[in-house]
């Protein structure tokens, strides 16, 4: 009788990190989902990213339960926004981290995005660039689907999901039109957020990404 050859990989480093964290997240977190979708017909794709942490830097402020970190039994909310953006690496998945979007135009943050975002998958990237994130943003672009629903990386209270920007037809000033519309998922931790709240916070975040448009 033959036997299967099997291949064993030890789950270590990043990998085991990964598994780790999100192991966590889904066995003590609550992580709910709010879907809305976005217009986003005259948004250049390429500085889509840098919106939504530029929108979710200015949401901060009105909503301070989507920039905070749940330890024990203490919810801290920060005052200053330091939003993680997952990116794919040979090694797994790294979250770099864009600290006060605000201060930055979409122009500047799109170049941190694209040079933190190749320092991670070259293995180049110093701890002090992936650590210290108060949200996390995902935006997987053409190769992610058109709906997801993100872990929250814990502690935090949110992540951000940015799905796979599509034509579609869509009732606009009383007829129908094509626009570029993609689906925006807010997730989160139901222990600390009302669904109410994440329903407000979802809308808005999606105006201020149209506004930008």
């Amino acid at each position: 009788m033959t036997t299967a050859a099997v291949t064993r990989t030890p789950l270590t480093g990043i990998r085991k990190a990964i598994a780790d964290r999100m192991a966590q997240s889904h066995a003590q977190i609550p992580g709910v989902h709010v879907v809305e979708e976005c217009d986003v017909s005259r948004v250049d794709l390429r500085l889509l990213l840098a919106h939504v942490c530029r929108a979710v830097a200015e949401l901060a402020a009105a909503h301070p339960l989507f920039n905070a970190h749940v330890v024990g039994d203490e919810i801290l909310a920060f005052d200053d926004v330091a939003v993680g953006f997952a990116v794919d690496t040979p090694r797994g998945l790294v979250v770099p981290v864009l600290r006060n979007p605000l201060s930055y135009s979409p122009e500047e943050l799109t170049a941190q995005v694209a040079d933190l975002a190749e320092r991670a998958r070259a293995g180049r990237i110093p701890a002090r660039d992936i650590s210290g994130a108060t949200v996390t943003v995902t935006s997987p672009g053409k190769s992610g689907g058109v709906l997801a629903t993100p872990l929250i990386n814990p502690p935090q209270t949110a992540i951000i999901g940015v799905h796979r920007a599509t034509d579609r037809v869509v009732a606009l000033a009383g007829g129908v039109a094509v626009r570029r519309m993609l689906n925006l998922t807010v997730t989160f931790d139901h222990r600390v957020i009302d669904g109410a709240e994440a329903g407000r916070y979802a809308h808005e975040l999606r105006a201020l990404l149209e506004r930008e448009a």
